[in-house]
């Protein structure tokens, strides 16, 4: 799978890494992916690496090893180098007190890449073999990154032992720093030409009545690589064709995503799928049992998760324009799923400083209150917009219940807002609670000045210019997503109730006397105020999903509004026994609404 996370800056000569040689119809080099990341263990003393990553595939078995290829980011302080292969990792406590048990081959440390030809070659069993390289460390600082890793996150992919920092054991470290970066030279009559398989298969969430997008991976088997694939979709005892374009080279294991698309279900429940590559590149697929399967969940109500950002910025803060681009630029991108929410502080936007995750300074983001991250930058390179990708990959996180938001003007001054909250599945326990928040658009003063340290600053992006191009200070902004008012921050307590009922909806209901607010802040056009509902873990404080509405408006919290031409004829409510009413007072009732499709619909309602 593949992993977004900080990339470092590597030399040129790494994006050669599998181009020193052409390969031979039986031949193909095995690899986990292109070079793109530096990892080092941050220790302070000289010490001995030894790295490996595991070769075990049901298609290479009788394949033969014949090399390998590494790159090293630098040359400097690196010396005492080996390749090597061995059965078992135990065999190799370090490559001073032990030897691998198959095959070691000296060789010259050198900026770049460079080919190791092992003396004699390995043939391949079902057991697989950890191939890997040792050298010995002279100098090291923090900053120094010897071993190139992949962006790329694969069981077996990096594995790793040195003789000060981790020297007591291996350490599988594949989901924090990539996999190894290392190409392995093969042969053999089991190479075929045109090869593919499909990576594993995601779990899917649908909705009746709707399509369900599916992205896979096709995974290059082919010394002739990968141009066209012929592959077929099994659910539910429907076949269905298709092609796609993948474009992977000659090398085992390179892979690309194909987005298709699963038929609909008419019913509630878990249907297994299975993806079929049959052709590669207009010829059968030399690969047997080329094929995955995977689950695809269906509900009545499928929820959308719409994550939400919440910054922590002040005026007098020289490094906070950041996030205030970072949002403008989500909102421009996203605007109607897109939910921030901006907490200011030490100026006349601040209304706490008691803030409902830990902040360690600023500027600081959290999404949904359990990812720590930049609101702008994100999880990428400082100097890069990447918040768009940290949002959505929280986004595609399962959310527990749909969340809609409306809201009403009771009076001059109090905005009563609604959250519409509809479980798909039932439950015996509801560990969740409902908080609101109300935001602001639109803020500007005269006098407000942003601190801006980007001024004269080259590199960034050009929605950065304002600040970049601008003074030390910068007058005139229009501030958005301001948090002016907010509910308990943990939810508020009652607001859902136990048992849940499937597919029926829960709604609360909770009041902003807009008289109490710093007026400052206030905007005198109201449809500039904005309420957002959260769905919140009574137990952790996290956002597990919410939903936002203009002052006056309602949005809906579900995939496809699909019931959005449907007309209510007739209301009915009941109590909690069943039975009927006629106008519920106080307490807790069920609505029942008669529509024009004939449908019924049933709502839990609080008074």
């Amino acid at each position: 799978m593949k992993r977004q996370f900080m990339h470092l800056c590597l030399t040129a000569l790494l994006a050669l890494m599998g181009g020193s040689a052409v390969m031979a119809d039986n031949q193909i080099t095995y690899s986990q992916g292109e070079a793109a990341l530096n990892y080092g263990t941050g220790g302070k003393n000289a010490e001995t690496y030894d790295v490996a990553m595991l070769i075990q595939n049901p298609a290479l078995v009788g394949a033969r090893i014949l090399g390998v290829r590494i790159a090293f980011p630098f040359a400097n302080d690196l010396s005492n180098a080996s390749a090597w292969l061995t059965k078992q990792l135990p065999a190799i406590v370090s490559s001073k007190a032990g030897a691998p048990d198959i095959t070691s081959k000296a060789f010259d440390i050198k900026e770049g890449t460079t080919e190791i030809l092992f003396e004699q070659p390995y043939t391949l069993t079902a057991e697989g073999v950890y191939v890997g390289y040792s050298f010995d460390v002279a100098k090291v600082t923090t900053a120094l990154r010897p071993v190139v890793t992949t962006a790329y996150t694969t069981p077996g992919g990096f594995y790793i032992h040195t003789t000060k920092v981790y020297r007591t054991a291996w350490r599988s470290l594949y989901t924090y720093a990539g996999d190894l970066a290392m190409e392995v030279l093969l042969e053999g009559d089991v190479i075929k030409s045109n090869a593919a398989n499909v990576g594993q298969l995601p779990e899917l969430n649908g909705q009746t009545g709707e399509p369900t997008t599916l992205t896979f991976e096709v995974v290059n088997y082919g010394a002739a690589g990968t141009s066209a694939i012929d592959y077929t979709i099994n659910v539910n005892g429907q076949t269905l064709s298709a092609t796609a374009a993948p474009k992977l080279g000659a090398t085992f294991g390179a892979r690309a995503q194909v987005t298709t698309t699963l038929p609909s279900m008419s019913q509630k429940g878990n249907y297994p799928y299975t993806i079929t590559i049959d052709k590669v590149n207009g010829m059968p697929n030399e690969t047997t049992d080329a094929h995955a399967t995977g689950t695809l969940k269906v509900y009545n109500t499928l929820p959308k998760h719409r994550a939400v950002l919440e910054e922590y910025t002040g005026l007098w803060c020289g490094y906070c324009p950041r996030g205030f681009v970072g949002l403008e630029e989500m909102n421009r991108l996203f605007p109607d799923d897109f939910i921030g929410i901006s907490y200011h502080n030490g100026d006349d936007m601040q209304i706490t400083t008691n803030y409902p995750s830990n902040v360690a300074g600023f500027p600081d983001a959290w999404i949904d209150r359990v990812m720590q991250t930049d609101a702008y930058c994100g999880n990428e390179d400082y100097g890069t917009f990447g918040i768009d990708k940290a949002w959505k990959e929280r986004c595609q996180v399962f959310a527990p219940a749909a969340v809609g938001v409306s809201s009403e003007w009771t009076d001059d001054n109090t905005l009563r807002a609604t959250a519409h909250v509809t479980f798909p599945l039932a439950a015996d326990e509801c560990p969740y609670k409902v908080g609101f928040a109300l935001v602001a658009d639109g803020l500007t003063n005269e006098s407000w000045a942003q601190s801006n340290y980007y001024a004269g600053q080259a590199g960034w992006p050009s929605n950065m210019n304002p600040f970049t191009s601008g003074s030390s200070n910068v007058y005139g902004l229009t501030f958005n997503d301001v948090i002016i008012d907010s509910s308990a921050d943990r939810g508020i307590e009652g607001s859902l109730t136990a048992p849940i009922e499937e597919d029926v909806e829960q709604t609360f209901s909770y009041d902003f006397d807009i008289s109490k607010i710093s007026q400052k802040i206030v905007p005198a056009d109201r449809t500039k105020l904005r309420v957002v509902a959260m769905l919140i873990d009574s137990q952790t404080g996290q956002i597990v999903n919410a939903h936002k509405a203009q002052a006056g408006q309602t949005s809906t919290g579900i995939q496809s509004a699909t019931s959005a031409d449907k007309v209510v004829k007739s209301v009915r409510y009941f109590d909690i026994q069943g039975r009927p009413v006629s106008l519920p007072a106080r307490g807790l009732f069920i609505k029942a609404e008669t529509l024009n499709d004939g449908s019924l619909r049933t709502t839990k309602v609080r008074r």
